[in-house]
């Protein structure tokens, strides 16, 4: 019998990346499908895509254009127009009965080939506001699923269903913490644990903060601390001046791959930006301060983070107003109440519908009848 095609873009950052490869890794158990996962060749790509079994991995070009100067719009535009190219080639090569898009700037050049040879399209939107690309996409998609309540939403989409985000296996069955995970940290079981995200390009003020404050955290709670590359010689060198056995609380890494669910387990407060990492905490069951990054397209990270509050799932802290002294006082608060933490992190999980990837698994069973 001969295999259906699908294609999955998704491209360039962990949030559109990651639910990608989530998708990818429950549809390449299935002998009917050939799946075919399309990015721009980042890094991130390649650290989760090459974990895939049975699965072609293609990479387009794509720009861009949202901000700089009139030259590198120019470029952008270029890019995008090599990537429309490519992808009207992979898509008379391939015969995709289905194309998956996990929009931003990445997908456009697909999508509007994809509509060129009128290949049905379905999208998937993270945030409480449609990207800029989703939203030039959505006039025309079969169906567009988001992760938050249609009603939040501006404008009226077509063929919209909330479905909730799309995370992997291990967040939608999370195990209890063990000893394991806290060796992994050489961590103290009976020590709150903070645990930092800070491994994204914009999140220098969220380190900066948290370097700032150790001397009169670390004595009272342990730090796993996300830093990425940009500052991980930085905090290395603030634990180095830290007091012996203040340096043992503190625990650094440029970035998390399986390490991420020891260190959610084990996390008592998680402090992190606004995107879609917020539904993993939530499956998770944390207490989470969201800090959003303010240069964020369209101030989506804002319009996340602002309903999680409205839900008292989430303490908020706008990046104006971060200081070490706010982030200190935000963390004390927290771990001297328990309840507080509890409640949180309660009305975190209640504001977040976790069934995102099985609905869009089941549409694509139905419609492509595998």
């Amino acid at each position: 019998m001969k295999k259906k095609t699908i294609f999955l873009v998704g491209a360039d950052t962990g949030g559109h990346v990651v639910p990608t490869f989530a998708l990818a890794k429950e549809l390449e158990k299935s002998k009917k499908l050939r799946i075919v996962v399309i990015g721009v060749g980042s890094e991130i790509e390649k650290k989760f895509y090459q974990k895939l079994n049975d699965v072609q991995y293609l990479k387009i070009m794509a720009g861009k254009s949202q901000f700089g100067s009139l030259l590198s719009k120019i470029s952008a535009f270029l890019k995008s127009l090599i990537g429309f190219v490519q992808s009207k080639y992979f898509i008379i090569k391939y015969q995709p009965k289905l194309i998956f898009l996990k929009g931003n700037y990445a997908t456009l050049p697909m999508a509007m080939a994809a509509r060129l040879f009128g290949r049905p399209v379905i999208i998937h939107e993270s945030d409480a506001i449609l990207g800029r690309s989703n939203r030039i996409v959505s006039r025309f998609a079969k169906k567009v699923f988001l992760s938050y309540p249609e009603e939040i939403y501006r404008e009226k989409i077509r063929n919209a269903e909330f479905c909730g985000p799309i995370l992997r296996q291990e967040f939608l069955s999370p195990k209890e913490k063990s000893d394991a995970d806290y060796k992994i940290f050489d961590f103290d079981k009976n020590l709150p644990t903070v645990l930092v995200l800070g491994g994204s390009l914009g999140s220098r003020s969220i380190n900066q903060a948290t370097i700032s404050i150790l001397d009169k955290v670390l004595p009272d709670c342990q730090i796993i601390h996300q830093t990425g590359e940009s500052d991980l010689k930085v905090a290395n060198e603030a634990r180095i001046k830290l007091e012996e056995k203040l340096r043992q609380h503190y625990y650094i890494s440029s970035f998390f791959d399986q390490e991420l669910f020891s260190a959610l387990r084990v996390a008592d407060i998680v402090i992190s930006r606004s995107g879609s990492g917020v539904f993993e905490i939530a499956a998770c069951g944390k207490a989470v301060i969201l800090i959003p990054y303010p240069y964020a397209s369209a101030d989506h990270q804002s319009k996340n983070a602002q309903y999680f509050a409205r839900k008292n799932g989430a303490g908020v802290i706008e990046d104006k107003n971060l200081s070490p002294t706010v982030l200190y006082s935000a963390i004390s608060k927290l771990l001297g109440s328990d309840k507080k933490r509890r409640n949180l992190a309660q009305n975190l999980s209640r504001a977040v519908k976790l069934s995102g990837r099985e609905i869009i698994l089941d549409y694509l069973k139905q419609y492509l009848k595998f």
